[in-house]
């Protein structure tokens, strides 16, 4: 039978054994060796992780939809690629005499006034292609106008003339003539931005039946006229003389 004792000192042994720490020198090298591992995974996880943040990036990138040209609000597009807009020239321009206009009548299937072409009246017509006989300018002289045709005859610059010859009157074309009196108009604008046109104290209006353009009738009627803008306007006629109201 075995000693007891015997037993007890061989299990004595091996728990010595087991608990017994390494010396200094191991401990140490041990250490270096977990602190390796530790900084070599670590820095292994890291690289990792940037790699993975920077696939993240790119692919949220590439699911951003590009806006289309011209939705955004920053976007700029060439200058070839920009229209260009010409705006009609304003009241200022047209009543100091540097556009050619058309005198409209509103209303009535956009008459205008034309000079006549097989006489002198003055008459209100939609007969297209007259601008040579439909093209107006309104030259200021001090607080009135001469309405003369922006395309002289002949050479020489023809203006509208109220003549009295009969009641009611009429508004024919001649020659311009810087003294005459009858070749003077008031231009008024009127509360709906139309505007009419006077001679002395007479409104010219057009009559029904013959549209002919007349300076003064019994009743007590007034014609509205509108002045759509034709471009500018020649400051030397053709024959190279100045317009007399310049």
């Amino acid at each position: 039978m075995a000693d007891p004792h015997d037993d007890l000192t061989v299990i004595a042994d091996a728990v010595r054994r087991a608990t017994t720490l390494p010396g200094a020198k191991t401990l140490r090298r041990r250490s270096d060796q977990r602190r390796r591992r530790r900084t070599a995974v670590t820095g292994a996880s890291l690289a990792v992780l940037a790699v993975a943040a920077g696939t993240i990036v790119l692919q949220a990138r590439d699911h951003v939809e590009t806006p289309a040209a011209g939705s955004g609000p920053a976007e700029r597009l060439p200058a070839s690629s920009v229209p260009s807009v010409t705006a009609t020239a304003g009241p200022q321009d047209i009543l100091a005499g540097r556009r050619q206009v058309l005198i409209v009548m509103p209303g009535t299937g956009r008459a205008r006034l034309a000079a006549g072409r097989d006489d002198d009246r003055v008459r209100a017509t939609t007969e297209p292609g007259i601008d040579d006989r439909a093209l107006w300018v309104l030259h200021p002289e001090g607080d009135k106008f001469r309405i003369m045709l922006a395309a002289p005859r002949g050479g020489s610059p023809v203006c509208m003339t109220v003549v009295h010859d009969a009641a009611p009157g009429s508004v024919r074309d001649r020659s311009c003539d810087p003294n005459a009196q009858a070749q003077l108009f008031k231009i008024a604008q009127l509360a709906d931005g139309s505007y009419s046109i006077l001679q002395g104290r007479r409104y010219l209006q057009v009559v029904d039946g013959t549209n002919a353009l007349v300076p003064d009738l019994p009743e007590n009627l007034t014609t509205a006229y509108e002045f759509e803008d034709r471009g500018p306007a020649a400051t030397v006629w053709p024959s190279g003389e100045a317009s007399p109201t310049r």
